[in-house]
């Protein structure tokens, strides 16, 4: 009995049917494609290829999860094809799956160590996770093979920038520059590059190269007006940003830094508005929401101001990192008969303002345990209404819950007329303040402590610490012995000042924690002081304490007045013009003069 064969000789073979599934594909005829390739599968189910093909083609149409699917039957009938992995590891970078993205493609490598394919998809999963190094070490792989790919040297670049190794960044730009002399992004990340190394005067000069070939690229003018904003030159950092702006409308990030310029500037309402806009236009940009929050408490709006501050600590540059602890974050429920842990996040200064806030816990029946830097423990365990100080990150003691130190004021609805001012809520230990009288002398003329810097490590120091040198017209006031109370860097002032006049005595050396610095406070009749953290520990003292403020000045100094409502003790020398601490200065001799000739 002869059987017949006209059937199976009628089918085409499955490889001319990939070819011809491929030739479609390649034209963007994709449903053809699909035709063709399932024709494949439906004599072949486990064909590699054609199982492979139908993942590209669902990834091709943005539908990630069905790829994931294809390709992994294709791995099935064929587990060493690199192609496939790579391709695998796109979809699943897609889908958010960057550690089995990154698993995909280093399996390729294995099969196949040439794979461009697997070097780049690599090296884009890690830098989505943010791993810049182990991207820039791929991206060199994948150049060292093809080292004529522009846009892969530009990506390695920025990786370089983000690992903070932007030297190697710009030898990279100048090779690809010497491939693409045009390259507007080359320039713009040559900027980045040099203002991430502080070379501001350099970045402006690539980013006006890159305005050069594209003269409203508004990438490139916002980042061309926030280095302008380093500079202090802020009319022309304001230009660049309104045309960047006009450029661009909806971007939310040049409208933030347009309000953070109008804030300099101390245009506090246009801030507000801006800042106000950049939170309409991205609802999630934790950095517009802060700037926001900063615009509003100085301005007095303090309800809505620290229900904003709250996104603060999802900024991307926040300086404290992220807490865990067993225990929940507390949401301003009732506490009463409970422990509270309350841990401070930035500065000292801030510890000490909101520590104000322990009482307030107190009295609705909260016990309070505060986490706090090493050098605050000894003078805040006295503080009435804290029942326990532990350093940062030691282990705490049992609590039910826990919040940041900063966060106080929204939890408990403060507004401006509410704050708790009540000084002295800290105090210097007795017998401390009594080895410090002696060791400060007799009371024969008016004793003065002065701090002229902060903590270098804050971004804005450059901007708040006047330094020793603007001081020094206070240091040979008649009647006026000054006691030099600097800790840190701001210590290097004395080696740079020359010699200082015999009315000046230094104690910073002999000063170890914040305990000795109250006390030494105590023994004196006021204390003069950058916006930094001894002029907090005065206000909290109830010591009369002269502050200094910049041109604009932080948040919660309000926006004008002599006067503060945190610190009824404190009196506000602000700056008339941005950079010139020298009227500043004169103002306050002036007013040291006048407390000296009043002494009896």
């Amino acid at each position: 009995m002869a059987f017949s064969t006209k059937a199976t000789l009628d089918r085409p073979a499955p490889a001319a049917l990939v070819a011809a599934g491929l030739a479609h594909h390649g034209a963007g005829r994709l449903a053809e494609a699909e035709s063709a390739y399932r024709r494949v599968l439906a004599d072949h189910p486990r064909h590699p290829d054609a199982l492979h093909l139908l993942g590209a083609l669902a990834l091709q149409r943005g539908r990630p999860g069905e790829a994931v699917e294809w390709m992994r039957q294709a791995i099935r009938s064929a587990p060493d094809n690199a192609a496939c992995f790579s391709n695998l590891a796109s979809a699943l970078r897609r889908l958010g799956r960057r550690d089995e993205a990154v698993a995909c493609c280093r399996r390729a490598l294995v099969l196949d160590a040439g794979s461009a394919d697997a070097l780049n998809n690599v090296a884009n999963a890690l830098s989505d996770m943010g791993r810049h190094g182990d991207a820039a070490t791929a991206l060199r792989r994948l150049l060292r093979l093809k080292p004529r790919l522009t846009d892969q040297r530009l990506l390695l670049a920025q990786a370089l920038i983000l690992d903070g190794r932007a030297e190697a960044a710009i030898e990279e730009l100048m090779v690809l520059l010497g491939m693409a002399p045009s390259s507007v992004a080359a320039y713009a990340n040559l900027g980045m590059a040099h203002r991430r190394l502080g070379r501001a005067g350099e970045a402006v000069r690539y980013y006006r190269c890159a305005l050069g070939f594209a003269p409203g690229d508004p990438g490139v003018l916002n980042n061309l007006g926030v280095t302008l904003q380093d500079l202090g030159r802020l009319d022309e950092a304001v230009a660049c940003f309104r045309q960047s702006i006009a450029m661009q409308p909806d971007a939310a990030h040049t409208h933030l830094n347009l309000g953070l310029a109008a804030r300099d500037l101390m245009r506090i309402d246009e801030m507000i508005a801006l800042t106000r806009s950049a939170v309409r236009l991205d609802p999630a940009l934790a950095e517009a929401h802060t700037a926001l929050s900063f615009g509003l408490l100085i301005k007095g709006e303090l309800e809505e101001g620290f229900a904003e501050y709250e996104w603060r600590s999802r900024m991307a540059d926040f300086p404290s990192p992220r807490r865990s602890f067993a225990s929940p974050a507390w949401d301003g429920s009732d506490l009463t008969g409970r422990t509270l842990l309350v841990h401070d996040e930035q500065g000292v200064g801030d510890t000490i303002m909101f520590a104000r806030f322990a009482q307030q816990l107190q009295a609705r029946g909260v016990r309070v345990v505060i986490e706090c830097n090493s050098q605050l423990v000894r003078l805040l365990s006295a503080m009435p209404g804290i029942e326990g100080v532990v350093s940062r990150f030691d282990p705490p003691p049992p609590h039910d819950a826990h919040d940041a130190l900063a966060s106080l004021p929204h939890r408990l609805g403060t507004m401006l007329y509410t704050i708790p001012a009540d000084t002295p809520y800290l105090r210097a230990e007795p017998e401390l303040a009594t080895r410090w009288a002696a060791r400060l002398g007799p009371r024969e003329r008016l004793r003065v402590g002065l701090v002229w810097a902060g903590n270098p490590g804050f971004k804005a120091d450059h901007i708040r610490s006047p330094r020793l040198k603007a001081f020094l017209p206070l240091l040979d006031v008649p009647g006026v012995t000054v006691f030099g109370l600097q800790k840190g860097a701001g210590r290097q002032d004395l080696e740079t000042c020359g010699p200082l006049p015999s009315s000046f005595t230094d104690l910073g050396a002999e000063i170890s924690d914040f305990a000795d610095t109250a006390a030494i406070m105590e023994n004196l009749d006021l204390v003069i002081s950058s916006c930094t953290a001894p002029a907090h520990l005065a206000g909290a003292l109830g010591r009369p304490v002269w502050t200094v403020l910049p041109f604009a000045p932080d948040w919660r100094w309000l926006d004008q007045g002599m006067c503060t409502p945190w610190y009824p003790t404190m009196r506000l020398f602000r700056q008339d013009r941005r950079g010139d601490w020298a009227p500043v200065v004169g103002r306050v001799r002036a007013a040291l003069q006048a407390l000296a000739r009043s002494r009896p």
